[in-house]
């Protein structure tokens, strides 16, 4: 487990409630309606940090916020003793294991420097000027990691309130640690249901497709999947955008992984999915994933 994470990425309750979920899971009441943030400081309210280690030579800074917290700020003492509440909450004030590894395969992939991210003024990687977009963000790691790399970057999180008490300041805190000289990309902050967020990018001038799509510890349940899916449709550029998803092979309890994740979009056909990375998480006996989704060799020559 890295440093500075939950514990595995589990919903705290028994079988009976377990399968109680599993139930409800047919019609989830997700229907938030999706709206931009706009970041107001509010006077008087502590925001706790820590540093979580990234890569050797590279640590970022996250805030502190308890169950018991989330719960006060969400109105909703269930949220205190659950990761998983349908409609309402599900895990954004908690850091899980596969956000580091996602944030390894940026580092890897787009040839970061670790060591120079927070010192270099020139900072470059092939990461800058891409635009990005981090689904189901909560803490937000990978997508502040490719904006501290000069990427155009977007958040997301179904709970305006993880996005203000959370997301926006570490997103802050991080670029403040930068050298002055280094230019900062534009961010913007967008709450809702994954579908009616896809509706609200392409509809409302904020530029539509993204190069990149991220999300992390999303697709732990078969109707997760299917909106995250659909968003990603409406949301990834084509002929060259890609999606990397992470997540672990199986969530026991509630029925979703990579395994069904990758069977879905296999199945619904837009796009090709692979397996990049792989964690053998031997204390839990599961396997962390990230999955990369791309289009089809074979649709690239009609987009160019």
């Amino acid at each position: 487990m890295a440093d500075g994470a939950e514990p595995a990425f589990r919903f705290n309750f028994g079988k009976e409630e377990s399968d109680k979920v599993q139930e409800e899971q047919g019609a989830p009441e997700y229907n938030e309606p999706a709206a931009e943030l706009v970041f107001r400081p509010q006077p008087g309210i502590a925001f706790y940090t820590e540093e979580v280690p990234i890569a050797e030579g590279l640590s970022l800074v996250k805030g502190i916020i308890s169950s018991d917290e989330a719960a006060t700020i969400l109105s909703d003492q269930r949220v205190a003793s659950s990761d998983l509440v349908p409609g309402k909450y599900e895990g954004g004030f908690k850091l899980w294991e596969c956000t580091f590894d996602l944030c390894k395969e940026l580092i890897s992939r787009y040839k970061v420097a670790p060591e120079r991210v927070l010192t270099d003024p020139d900072m470059g990687s092939e990461l800058q000027g891409k635009r990005v977009l981090e689904l189901g963000c909560g803490h937000g790691l990978p997508g502040i990691l490719t904006l501290m790399c000069g990427a155009e970057v977007h958040f997301q999180d179904y709970n305006q309130e993880v996005l203000r008490r959370l997301t926006i300041p570490n997103a802050i805190s991080n670029m403040e640690r930068l050298p002055r000289s280094r230019p900062r990309p534009s961010t913007r902050y967008f709450a809702g249901d994954w579908r009616l967020v896809g509706e609200h990018l392409t509809g409302k001038g904020y530029g539509g497709h993204y190069d990149i799509i991220l999300s992390s510890e999303t697709i732990y349940s078969v109707p997760a999947q299917e909106r995250l899916l659909e968003c990603i449709k409406q949301l990834l550029q084509p002929p060259h955008g890609i999606a990397l998803i992470a997540a672990k092979r199986y969530y026991f309890g509630v029925g979703g992984g990579t395994k069904s994740f990758r069977s879905l979009v296999e199945r619904d056909g837009i796009f090709e999915t692979s397996v990049v990375a792989q964690v053998e998480d031997k204390a839990s006996g599961n396997v962390r994933e990230v999955l990369m989704l791309k289009f089809p060799a074979a649709i690239v020559p009609y987009f160019l």
